[in-house]
């Protein structure tokens, strides 16, 4: 299956600066920390979705300063999902199901995924993705993405456009496009 999710905390850097050192960690003892997506985004509660999710930057270049991968751990609730429906223009992203089941969206439709599946979605109109735990019991994966900048992240769903460049993310609906020259 061929289908790349904003792990980040929001910071895109430019990247010139590789890994140095290793790093190994486990997902049996990595720390985790809980993300709202609702909370910090939808202050009006308009969402009929819920975004919530434990995450665990177990390699990270937000943390360190180093590299263009990144590496998380995620615990998805019965009933939640990682992202809003999206697709990457420039990032690549891994999926590795560790253990549970949960919905993929993709271009095609919803593809069951379980243990052992691995996802790897190009930064593409192919690559556009939703991760929904559907079942009864927590779903642990494992994301492995690149970090460039600037990153372009669009919304088929709902027509938004999200770049991300150092520390600015701007989301804008496609259709509010102005003149290259507007204001010039």
């Amino acid at each position: 299956m061929v289908v790349a999710v904003i792990g980040g905390t929001g910071h895109y850097f430019e990247r010139n600066v590789i890994m140095r050192e290793l790093e190994i960690k486990n997902v049996k003892t990595a720390q985790y920390h809980d993300f709202n997506l609702n909370q910090i985004y939808d202050y009006i509660g308009k969402s009929e979705q819920s975004f919530e999710f434990q995450r665990s930057e177990s390699v990270s270049p937000y943390r360190s300063g180093e590299g263009k991968l990144s590496v998380n751990f995620y615990t998805l609730q019965p009933g939640k999902s990682n992202y809003p429906y999206h697709q990457h223009t420039g990032n690549e992203e891994v999926f590795y199901i560790i253990t549970g089941t949960a919905t993929l969206k993709t271009p095609k439709g919803g593809i069951e995924v379980s243990e052992g599946d691995v996802i790897a979605m190009p930064p593409n109109e192919n690559g556009a993705h939703m991760l929904t735990n559907n079942s009864n019991e927590p779903l642990f994966y494992l994301d492995v993405h690149t970090v460039d900048s600037p990153e372009v992240v669009i919304y088929p769903n709902t027509g938004k456009v999200r770049i991300m460049a150092g520390d600015m993310q701007k989301s804008f609906k496609i259709e509010s496009e102005v003149n290259y020259l507007d204001g010039e």
